[in-house]
Order: structure tokens, then sequence, then C-alpha cells
């Protein structure tokens, strides 16, 4: 399962230049919407503030400033139900960042006010920045990032292509004449890559290695969906390796042959080219009633290297073929990768057949397959059938 750490500003007010202080706190759609799609996700949440202050809703985020009036009361209605969540946060100083796979930051003034020179929150930015864990700062949450500091003073965030609420939209907030800095001023001042939407208030986000920034409230969702996306496990990646006793070319010369994979495959019992080297018709059969087939697309194709095709709906999955020279010969590792679920009814058929566990079923599947594909060939690294060669042709990507 994966976690995820909220931070959120324990302020309730920003300082002005003048010395007044704005009402704040944080913006409800940037903490509602990603907890709603974190949540969806399965994913376990953590918030944490300031020496665990109950967070404070900036009260202009549930009026006109944060929409229709019925997506205020949807927004607080939200709010309302996560109870201890956020009636009673972590402290941020007890937390240890590597205890979570994502870093969240959402926005309001609030940041501009406390995590922008908060040393715990900003030495938690340092590491989870340096371990390469996703790190997300909304609106003006990467404010937060001006307390982070590399041990020879230096801004660990330079250079980093980031986005920020822009001075345009503050000025929208009609704050810009009184606000003793602007974000994306301090951004770029601070060695930032700044970059923003072509339209103030629309959704915006760019991420630059592990860091991940919104714009605006808008963006929220588009921020979280991305996390979200970007931490999806696939639904089945399995892998098998063994030293094929040949050269890479000649293993390959093999592979690379679909005509000949039933020679091999104790499932795939024939295939043909549709085009040749690029597009092919493999057939299947499990026992002898289960039986379908499957258009397949070349999408590698590096000789001596690697082979590789993506077989179409409703499999919807990718099978790899990479090779290495070693010591005896050639390592090849057959993997399938399959982002989503099998659908219910083939996991049905599957099952009136025997194979309840498929994982398993195809982990055998391609242990046999290498083992035959290293018995077809003799003592001397020559193939079985020297004289044929594969229908495909070398290509990088179809």
């Amino acid at each position: 399962m994966t976690s995820v750490l909220i931070v959120v500003s324990a302020a309730d007010s920003w300082t002005l230049k003048d010395g007044s202080k704005h009402p704040t706190g944080y913006w409800a759609e940037e903490l509602v919407q990603p907890l709603q799609i974190f949540s969806a996700a399965g994913w376990a949440i953590t918030v944490a503030t300031p020496r665990g202050v109950a967070p404070t809703i900036d009260k202009a985020s549930l009026g006109i400033f944060g929409g229709l009036p019925s997506k205020t009361r949807e927004l607080a209605a939200y709010l309302a139900s996560q109870g201890e969540l956020l009636s009673k946060p972590k402290v941020l100083s007890d937390v240890k960042v590597t205890d979570f796979d994502v870093v969240f930051y959402p926005g309001g003034h609030g940041p501009m006010e406390d995590l922008a020179v908060d040393p715990d929150s900003g030495q938690l930015l340092s590491e989870a920045l340096r371990s390469g864990m996703p790190v997300a700062l909304l609106c003006h949450a990467p404010a937060a990032a001006f307390a982070s500091h590399n041990p020879d003073g230096s801004w660990p965030f330079e250079g980093y292509r980031m986005t920020g609420l822009s001075n345009v939209e503050e000025r929208l907030n009609g704050l810009v004449g009184k606000a003793e800095w602007l974000l994306e001023d301090r951004l770029i001042e601070m060695g930032a890559r700044y970059v923003k939407g072509k339209v103030p208030l629309a959704p915006f986000m760019t991420v630059d290695r592990n860091l991940y920034t919104a714009q605006n409230p808008a963006s929220s969702a588009k921020l979280a969906r991305r996390l979200v996306a970007d931490q999806v496990q696939p639904a089945l990646n399995i892998s098998v390796s063994r030293v094929i006793p040949a050269s890479p070319e000649e293993v390959y010369n093999v592979i690379s042959d679909v005509t000949s994979i039933g020679e091999r495959s104790p499932e795939t019992h024939g295939a043909r080219w549709i085009k040749d080297g690029e597009k092919f018709l493999g057939k299947n059969r499990i026992g002898p009633l289960y039986r379908w087939s499957n258009v397949c697309t070349v999408t590698r194709a590096e000789r001596g290297k690697v082979f590789e095709f993506k077989v179409a709906w409703p499999s919807k999955s990718t099978w790899t073929y990479e090779l290495e020279a070693v010591k005896g010969g050639t390592k090849v590792t057959e993997s399938i990768r399959k982002e989503d679920p099998q659908y219910a009814a083939i996991r049905t058929m599957q099952n009136m057949v025997g194979v309840r566990d498929r994982g398993t079923n195809l982990r055998e599947g391609m242990r046999t397959t290498l083992d035959r594909l290293a018995e077809s060939f003799g003592p001397d690294g020559r193939h079985a059938s020297t004289n044929k060669r594969p229908a495909s042709t070398d290509k990088a990507a179809v």
C-alpha cells in the first residue's frame, strides 16, 4: 500500500508588509481533492503540521473565491467528515520521511507564513527530494521549499523546473501591493526555473525529476491524479532468466522469428506475420478447450539485445526478451508486464480450465519456454535449424 505524508500549514494568518495580519490557513479544495483521490486509490494517509496544531481552513476558500455554493458546501462537508485526521494531526518534527512513499503539501497563504521558515519542514523536504521519492507542492506550497538547505548552504531546489501561484493570480487576490514578497518572484530569485500556464487560474502542473508542482487550486485534482498514476504498480510483472548456450545474435534470430514460437511455448502454439517484422497474430491455448488469438505489435527489435512486443486487447500486456552476453552464452530474461487487472470473464475461463493462479502459471510456462530454447541449440552454439532465418527486421520502435 502506498503511504503519503500530507504536510499542512498550521498558520491562521499571513503577515503583510505593513505588519498587519491577513486571515488565512490552508485552501479547502487543495486539501479535499487530493484526500479524496488518494483515499480512492487506497493510499494510507498521514497528516502532519508544525507542533501538531489542527490546521485552519482559509474561510475565503469556502466562499465565493472557492467556487459555487454547491461546491463549497461539499468541500466543507468532506472536511468535517475527516475527524481526527485533521483535528489531531501528527507533530511534523516527529515524523520520519523514510516511513512514506510520497510527500504532499497543499497550499493556501498559510505556507507563506510558517512552512517557508520552518526548519523541520525544510529538512524533511531536503531529505525527500534527495531520496528520489515524489515530492508534490501545490499552489503557495512551494514556499515551503525556501526553508530547505543543503549542508553547504545551497538550495536543494536550485535548477528545478517549478510552478506555483503566479504574480498575475496573486494580483487577482488583491494582495500584490500588500505582500512582503511574492511566490513567483522568490522562486526565480532562489534559482528555480519558474514556469506557468498560459491562462491564469487554469489547471497547470510540471514535473522535474521527482518534484511535482502545480500552479493554483484548479490544479489540485490534476496533481493528485498524476501522483497516483505514477505510483500505480502493474497488475502483473513477472521475469524469468536463463543462460542459453549460444551467442546473442543467434538467440535473437530464433526469438525474433515469431513463427517458431510454437516450438518453445507451452501456451502459444503458433503465430504468423500480419506485416513482416511489425505485427503478428499469436494463437494460444490452455488445455483442449480454451483457445484464443491476439494481435501483437513489435515495439522494440534491437539485434542481439532486445525483442519486445505488445499484445492487444483483451490481454493488453507487454512481452520483452532481453539478451546479455555472459560466460557460457547469452543470458535471456523473458518478462511480461500487464498494467491492468484481468477481466472477470477471462479469469472465470482460466479458473474453469484449472488456472487459478495466473502468475504462477505464466512463470512456469516462461521457464519451460527458455528451457526448450536452450535445448534447441547444439554444443557448437548453432540452432537446430541453422538455415532458418527470422522474417522480422530490426526496428527501434513500431
